[in-house]
């Protein structure tokens, strides 16, 4: 199977993403917008999320239509060549549209197989180093704050559901509400610096109003504590303000000229509708937290990579205590990653989406800026083999490397892949204005 065409309806506007049948570099794009992106495709295939609209290819060469109404009508599959109705193919157990399921699949499944980061070709490249890595640590301790990422992640998605958001955007929703904090936290400390300040700032101008018509030196420090109050008064105003702005960047990132303000724009809809948020921000702090501690005691390795390697690591530290030798420090990081390892690691999981199904049938491979932190030298040669070894499966490459998307526009040239970057059509669409929008070559 392979990606043609993805649609995002919201707010009377429309957005396009035409991809290429081998390899599409989405260039200009951070990692909410890279998450969202990823949440549309994948979850487009399976569940419903309204406004989006898939055009698909299987292994057999049909084209099929896959619909998901914003007016939250009944989800479809269309085979566009004969506009025929095979929505009862696809069909899963729960009465839902789900392209996965003839495949043995779910979401969850196919996201770990389908979407690779940076840390997930680390781990790969460096499976032996970071199992050694996180074997050296207390095992308990390792295990526990793992499983801690996991409880927190599931709350934070419990409270996103009861919000009436989509679990799969609760990374997005978790960057809403850690900026909405800020904001009001830098709102907090400009009311209580305005307060104090025009307090202790109208206290000293008083005082120095008497020492000034007697040309009294007094007046001098009483004169520099109103305008010292003043200019720190004017700094907090400016965090606020900062603050504020960071939250409406995560509110509508990009703004027009982007596919991820179209989600965002519906759940700050969602939020503003009397949803209870302290309980979401609560939920998104604890998760924050123990991610925070994961990535203190883990580096870039996954969680669910983790889990996954969780009976080697464990061998691994049953050895260590054995031979009682200390483990020297490994650097799992991409930059400490061999060419030769970073390739194996790729084609592996190429390899395997190849034959994702039971009768072989392949799924695409989503690249969340895998290569970031890689040597330039060393990343121009990975490019070059992704390049070469896409098509069987369709790579789309997510990126805001600015080496990629050189890379990127001057193979497109070839028309063996395709660059796209956020940019509007016209004037009104930069201005904010209903239109559509597409994400053009």
């Amino acid at each position: 199977m392979r990606f043609q065409r993805l649609l995002l309806e919201s707010a009377g506007a429309t957005v396009t993403v035409d991809l290429h049948p081998r390899l599409t570099v989405v260039a200009g794009v951070g990692e909410l917008e890279r998450a969202s992106l990823v949440n549309e495709l994948l979850g487009g295939l399976a569940g419903s999320r309204p406004g989006t609209h898939l055009e698909v290819v299987d292994d057999s060469g049909r084209r099929l239509g896959v619909m998901h109404p914003s007016n939250g009508g009944r989800d479809r599959v269309v085979e566009l060549t004969t506009q025929q109705d095979v929505t009862i193919e696809f069909v899963d157990d729960n009465g839902e549209v789900n392209l996965l399921s003839p495949m043995g699949l779910d979401l969850a499944a196919a996201r770990k197989r389908c979407r690779m980061t940076g840390g997930d070709m680390a781990a790969l490249a460096k499976v032996d180093g970071a199992i050694s890595s996180l074997a050296a640590h207390d095992q308990d301790r390792l295990w526990a704050t793992a499983q801690r990422v996991r409880e927190t992640s599931d709350a934070l998605r419990v409270e996103v559901a009861a919000v009436g958001v989509d679990p799969e955007d609760a990374p997005l929703v978790e960057e809403i509400e850690r900026r909405h904090h800020a904001f009001e936290a830098a709102q907090a400390r400009l009311e209580y610096i305005r307060h104090h300040g025009i307090f202790i700032g109208g206290a000293s101008v008083v005082g120095a109003m008497p020492a000034v018509a007697l040309r009294h030196w007094v007046s001098i420090p009483l004169l520099a504590v109103a305008i010292i109050t003043t200019i720190v008064s004017i700094a907090y105003r400016r965090r606020m303000d900062k603050a504020r702005k960071a939250e409406k960047r995560a509110l509508d990132e990009a703004g027009a000229e982007s596919y991820l303000a179209f989600r965002l724009q519906r759940m700050n809809q969602t939020l503003d509708g009397g949803a209870d948020r302290a309980r979401l921000a609560r939920a998104a702090t604890d998760h924050q937290l123990a991610l925070d501690a994961w990535r203190a005691m883990a580096g870039e390795v996954s969680v669910d990579w983790a889990f996954d390697m969780r009976d080697r690591i464990r061998a691994a530290a049953v050895r260590i205590r054995e031979v009682g030798a200390p483990v020297a420090a490994t650097d799992n990081s991409m930059s400490a990653a061999e060419p030769a390892e970073l390739a194996q690691a790729l084609i592996e999981r190429m390899t395997e989406l190849r034959h994702a199904g039971p009768r072989g049938e392949t799924l695409p491979l989503l690249l969340d800026d895998p290569l970031h932190g890689v040597a330039p030298s060393v990343k121009a040669w990975v490019l070059e083999l992704i390049a070469r070894s896409a098509g069987s499966p369709q790579v789309i490459y997510l990126t805001d490397d600015a080496d990629v998307a050189s890379w990127a526009r001057m193979e497109a040239i070839s028309g063996e892949l395709s660059i796209l970057e956020p940019a509007p059509e016209s004037a009104d669409a930069a201005a904010g204005v209903d239109s559509e929008i597409e994400l053009t070559l």
